[in-house]
């Protein structure tokens, strides 16, 4: 048991994360489904890390602690889904037929995505706002999780099913219950990520029939920097 959910951390590490770990391939399927139960786990970690280095940075202008949590943010997790959030951006806005000419680059998504970030995380700092730094990654990555268990799987997916199999409908219930005193109070930043998160099941159903397994690295991406922007609009 205990090296089971040692190799599904394991999987959540491989999937969220740059760390050198064996490739998702290597895995069970019962430890690809466990996994699971990790990723906001990792999330609530990741978040924790950003907001104490935001809270060290305090002391220096807005802007450039701003560039400077962006850059550990990038390395902790997300040059890991840059590539597949251009190709899921492309599919959702313009179809699978768009992917093989792509209308957004991967700079140039990573360009638009971390513009938003960087003025998002400009705000937040300046007015020592870190719970909110630390619930992005957490929240999105619990949002993910749901968008796995109740997304139908695209055709030929074979990655995203595996995931599927063996689903842990259980803890998701007990992540979501005890994340909801947190979304009471954080209110309209959660409730724009929650209006995201059916925007990206809608665009994924009417373009790929479904979830494909590059788009949850782009989902991620996209809920953290909509958090953050609300955050920073109602701060």
């Amino acid at each position: 048991m205990l090296r089971t959910l040692r190799r599904s951390f394991l999987v959540a590490l491989s999937v969220l994360t740059l760390m050198p770990v064996p490739a998702v391939e290597t895995f069970s399927v019962e430890e690809k489904g466990l996994g699971l139960i990790w990723f906001p786990a990792l999330g609530a970690l990741m978040g924790g890390l950003l907001a104490l280095a935001a809270w060290r940075l305090e002391g220096i202008e807005p802007m450039l602690a701003s560039v400077i949590l962006l850059t550990i943010w990038l390395f902790i997790s997300e040059l890991h889904h840059l590539d597949a959030l251009a190709h899921s951006i492309t599919t959702w806005f313009f179809g699978e037929s768009a992917l093989p000419n792509p209308h957004f680059g991967v700079m140039g998504v990573m360009a638009l995505v971390m513009m938003v970030k960087f003025a998002a995380l400009s705000v937040l700092i300046e007015y020592k706002l870190w719970p909110y730094i630390l619930m992005a990654p957490l929240a999105a990555r619990l949002l993910v999780m749901a968008l796995i268990g109740f997304t139908p799987i695209a055709p030929a997916e074979t990655q995203a099913q595996e995931f599927r199999a063996e689903f842990p409908y259980v803890a998701l219930f007990i992540w979501l219950l005890l994340a909801l005193p947190v979304a009471l109070v954080a209110g309209i930043p959660l409730f724009a990520l929650f209006v995201m998160l059916l925007l990206i099941r809608l665009r994924m159903r009417q373009t790929s029939g479904g979830l494909k397994w590059e788009a949850l690295g782009a989902s991620i991406v996209l809920l953290e920097a909509v958090g953050l922007f609300v955050a920073a609009l109602t701060a």
